[in-house]
């Protein structure tokens, strides 16, 4: 005959009461998950942790990488300082350049306006004049206009108005514009060194 042998499980400890409610197994439920939890916080905060120590190198890294562009940086301060003069001393230079142009253009007009005309606008560029004036008559106009056109300091002449005066005034009132050609010896002067 075989014996059988069954375990036998005594538990010496009374099973208390308070665990069958309903708020019994929540609270053991929330002991028994709030160890996770308490092991998972603690894991991210030695993560963080440990973290804040990469996070501190790169800081110091960062940090070292700009000033040591802020000296180059710095460096580099007395040259720009020196291409900005240099700049402005082009620019004056350029300026003097076409206003010595202009000069020369006003003298050439001069030339060749008729004393009878009177100027009320005039405008020069470096490249270009208006005008607008009175003539006393057709023919001081038509002066203008030729020698205008036969001046070697003008060209594409082109008269945008020609009204008659006011009744009192006898005469022309026009508005008329031209190309001005460059002169060649000022930039020959220009270009030498």
């Amino acid at each position: 005959m075989s014996h059988h042998v069954t375990a036998i499980n005594i538990n010496l400890l009374p099973s208390d009461p308070f665990f069958a409610t309903p708020l019994g197994r929540m609270l053991r439920w929330a002991l028994s998950a709030g160890r996770y939890i308490v092991i998972f916080t603690e894991l991210i905060v030695i993560i963080s942790f440990a973290a804040r120590f990469t996070l501190d190198r790169q800081l110091t890294d960062l940090n070292k990488e700009i000033s040591q562009k802020k000296a180059i940086v710095l460096s580099y301060g007395e040259l720009e300082k020196n291409v900005r003069n240099t700049q402005t001393k082009i620019a004056n230079y350029d300026s003097f350049e076409q206003d010595a142009n202009l000069a020369e253009v006003f003298e050439k007009l001069s030339i060749v306006t008729p004393t009878q005309v009177a100027l009320s606008r005039l405008g020069i560029t470096s490249s270009a004049i208006t005008i607008e004036g009175s003539a006393p008559s057709q023919s001081v106009f038509n002066i203008l206009i030729t020698n205008l056109q036969l001046s070697p300091d003008f060209s594409a002449v082109t008269v945008s108005k020609v009204e008659s005066a006011d009744k009192n005034v006898p005469g022309l009132v026009f508005t008329l514009a031209a190309q001005t050609k460059k002169n060649t010896n000022l930039e020959a002067k220009t270009k030498k060194p």
